[in-house]
């Protein structure tokens, strides 16, 4: 877009240049007549650098045949400045190489400025300021560059994609609480060679004692369930199929009745038979230092035919005694097996407890009872008690999320390490290419993401993109508030609203008035910076240097705000 420059004149040479003779005289009496032109006219931050195309147009009869201009741009901010490459333009008899401008017709160039982005530029303007000196016609005194004009060309620096959510992908590491644990306790009675009635001796072992005390100890206790005790009957592979199935359901059922004389209280049972134990009998011979183990296990492997399995493991005479001595017996059982299922502390006592000496609670219970905390500082003092007292990596995992969802970048990743430390996990290093990425080091959070294949890190991933000016790309993998920067970012805002069509956040609101500035509807930029501003106190301070409000500044609809 052209347009004519009201030009800024410096007044220390104003004497000299007006009242010497010199070349360019005449020149800067019609200076105003120069046009100049910007694309952006607002600039805008790309990756790292600012970049801009200039025009700069001379009218006819204006350029003097032997002046010679040094243009260069310069951005300048408040506290500081950054000059750009010069442009030198020449008349028609200079004999250096410069861009010729002829007198007669007039002419223009085109130059492409790039500046690095410094954050105290983000309300800047960029300016051309030009010096003027005489090829050969004039004194020695004009054949020195003197400051000639300055004229501004563009304002800057709109940094949408800056605006990006680099926290958004964040990741917890689950915790292991159960609000209810089931416990158990077994015991085996083992019978003799295709019998069923349970021995004496068999109700007097160790583990009948445990599963008693086990059941007694759980039927009346507090926040405890006491399921029903399992009775399962098996018979050993050894002998007929039909005669086996019914023998492991009378060994069931005669193996309930014995333990409920012997444990004298009242339960619930389930009862079960489960026929020949092949499952149970190759768990034994693998586990056992027989000495042909290893053919025992292919045979079971080869034959589906329990038949079969039968038949050619007896035909191993070799083998068939150790097994009929030492594996057999112990598959000939009725298995009793007890539940209880023992509730855990409630939220409100998990709260409770966090509240009094949040030291008091285990580590699963720490780690979920940050997650009935909505603000993020709360949420970090439980996950910082669970890391110093267990020195767990999911621990400090999530304090370092905890910590960069506060915008406390530093604190976080000296978390993460420690994390990463105790343990090598991809959400870790996730969460390590965030917190780089957000504290500006783009190739440090490359260098952890890159090589992660996990939904988050290739959503950050996306977000490593946008920071480099890669729009399009970024646009790819992001969706929602972080998508509709991008599109912004990119000149997309159609794609952008329909982006934030679900958003409710203030930096979403604050989004929308960016779009509608862009869209010359400042009424609804006002409407949308209200809004942002009542669920974001923060965001007025960046509104007043945000140069997409240029237009806006000064205005009473703006300063009420």
């Amino acid at each position: 877009m052209k347009r004519l420059v009201k030009v800024s004149l410096i007044l220390s040479c104003m004497a000299l240049v007006l009242s010497s003779c010199n070349c360019y005289k005449k020149m800067l009496k019609k200076v105003d007549t120069v046009q100049t032109s910007c694309t952006p006219a607002v600039l805008s931050l790309k990756g790292s650098t600012v970049t801009a195309d200039i025009k700069v147009t001379f009218p006819p009869k204006y350029f003097d045949e032997v002046a010679v201009l040094k243009v260069t741009p310069v951005l300048v901010f408040e506290g500081g400045e950054i000059a750009g490459t010069p442009k030198f333009v020449q008349g028609e008899n200079v004999k250096d190489n410069y861009t010729v401008i002829p007198w007669k017709t007039g002419g223009s160039y085109t130059q492409t400025v790039t500046f690095p982005y410094d954050p105290k530029a983000r309300l800047s303007t960029l300016e051309l300021r030009m010096e003027s000196k005489c090829s050969n016609k004039c004194s020695k005194k004009y054949r020195e560059f003197i400051p000639f004009a300055a004229m501004p060309v563009a304002q800057g620096i709109s940094t949408v994609q800056n605006d990006a959510n680099q926290t958004s992908y964040l990741v917890y590491m689950p915790d292991n609480f159960k609000k209810v644990t089931t416990i158990s306790q077994d015991a085996e009675i083992l019978y003799q060679i295709n019998k069923a009635n349970v021995r004496k001796d068999q109700l007097t072992s160790d583990q009948i004692k445990m599963l008693n005390d086990f059941v007694k100890e759980n039927a009346d206790k507090e926040k405890v369930t006491l399921g029903n005790i399992a009775a399962k009957g098996y018979a050993s592979p050894d002998g007929p199929v039909k005669f086996n199935d019914e023998l492991s359901k009378k060994r069931s059922e005669t193996g309930k009745e014995a333990y409920s004389k012997q444990l004298g209280m009242d339960a619930k049972y389930d009862i079960a038979a489960y026929g020949e134990d092949w499952d149970g009998f190759k768990e034994l011979v693998e586990k056992s230092d027989i000495k042909d183990k290893e053919l025992i296990l292919q045979v079971l492997q080869m034959y589906s035919s329990p038949v079969k399995r039968d038949e050619e493991i007896k035909n191993m005479s070799s083998v068939f005694k150790v097994l009929a001595e030492e594996i057999l017996p112990q598959l000939r059982r009725t298995k009793l097996v007890a539940t209880a299922d023992v509730q855990s502390k409630t939220d409100a006592e998990l709260k409770a407890a966090v509240d009094q000496n949040v030291n008091s609670l285990d580590l699963e219970e720490m780690m979920y009872a940050a997650t009935l905390y909505k603000k993020n500082s709360e949420k970090a003092m439980i996950y910082e008690a669970a890391a110093k007292k267990y020195n767990d990596a999911r621990a400090y995992n999530n304090l370092g999320v905890a910590l960069a969802k506060q915008g406390k970048l530093d604190q976080a990743k000296k978390a993460l390490d420690q994390a990463a430390k105790l343990q090598s996990a991809p959400e870790i290093s996730n969460n390590l290419g965030v917190v780089a990425l957000a504290q500006g080091n783009v190739a440090e959070a490359k260098k952890y993401l890159s090589s992660l294949n996990t939904k988050d890190a290739k959503r950050n991933m996306a977000l490593v993109e946008l920071a480099e000016g890669n729009y399009s790309e970024a646009a790819k993998g992001l969706s929602g508030y972080n998508l509709a920067v991008a599109e912004v970012a990119n000149g997309n805002l159609a794609k952008a609203k329909t982006a934030l069509a679900k958003e409710k956040s203030a930096d979403a609101d604050y989004l929308r008035a960016v779009i509608a500035m862009r869209e010359g509807d400042s009424k609804a930029a006002i409407a949308n910076l209200k809004s942002a501003f009542s669920k974001k106190k923060s965001l007025k301070e960046k509104a007043k240097t945000d140069v997409e409000f240029a237009k806006l500044f000064g205005t009473t609809e703006f300063l009420a705000l």
